[in-house]
């Protein structure tokens, strides 16, 4: 399996700092997202839990992701139209959590129930041919891997996936591409990686991973449908 090894700006979606007015000056509330008032601005300033005030993941950002291999031509695809919107070095992959538990709050329990919930799945064939885009960002849907998403979502209830930008039960999805504005580029990378679809691809383990200073790291990897482990 190939393990995530480079700095990626969140798996599946990145978290960008944010800004929202705020005009009687009170102070500002957004979920799970930390924000406080700009004096004298009437702007409240968000930002996603685990991320810097320039929307970037902070070392010790874990998530929970299946990487899949099979779709790296999708990304190829993208890249080649528009090398700077796809992540480079980070393998096509499916985010189930992210941001998950920090690091430094991970216990064992955490760890055995990634193993324990990976178990009850079996490793699954994917047929990825669902194109979506929106607001400068292309992926494709994985349907297969949904169930897997659901279930560690309501393992751990309290955790939202991307900070609950997209709702508490965002479609499980291999991002492409992001940050592509130009409506050009975006429809020739929808072209491109359309022209690939459908494509049949394997997911085979779940990773926990987490973000040092030389990139994200693979923490554990459990093998969906092996032994749960202690």
């Amino acid at each position: 399996m190939t393990p995530l090894t480079s700095p990626l700006p969140g798996p599946g979606s990145p978290q960008q700092s944010r800004t929202g007015q705020n005009p009687e000056g009170r102070g500002c509330s957004s979920g799970s997202r930390r924000c406080e008032a700009v004096p004298g601005s009437g702007v409240c300033r968000c930002r996603t839990p685990g991320c810097d005030d320039d929307g970037v993941p902070e070392p010790g950002t874990t998530a929970v992701v299946i990487v899949v291999p099979d779709a790296a031509p999708l990304l190829d695809a993208a890249r080649r139209i528009a090398p700077a919107h796809v992540r480079h070095g980070v393998p096509a992959h499916v985010s189930l959590l992210y941001p998950f538990v920090p690091e430094p709050a991970l216990t064992g329990q955490d760890e055995r129930s990634v193993r324990s919930l990976a178990a009850r799945f079996p490793a699954a064939d994917l047929v990825l041919e669902d194109l979506v885009t929106a607001s400068g960002f292309v992926g494709v849907t994985v349907a297969e891997l949904q169930p897997i998403a659901d279930a560690f979502r309501a393992r751990w209830p309290g955790v939202r996936p991307y900070g609950g930008r997209f709702g508490a039960q965002p479609a499980a999805h291999v991002t492409v591409a992001l940050g592509a504005d130009d409506p050009t580029a975006t429809a020739h990378v929808r072209a491109a990686v359309g022209s690939l679809l459908p494509l049949r691809a394997r997911a085979a383990a779940v990773q926990l991973v987490a973000l040092t200073a030389e990139g994200w790291r693979p923490r554990l990897t459990a093998p969906l449908g092996g032994p749960a482990g202690r």
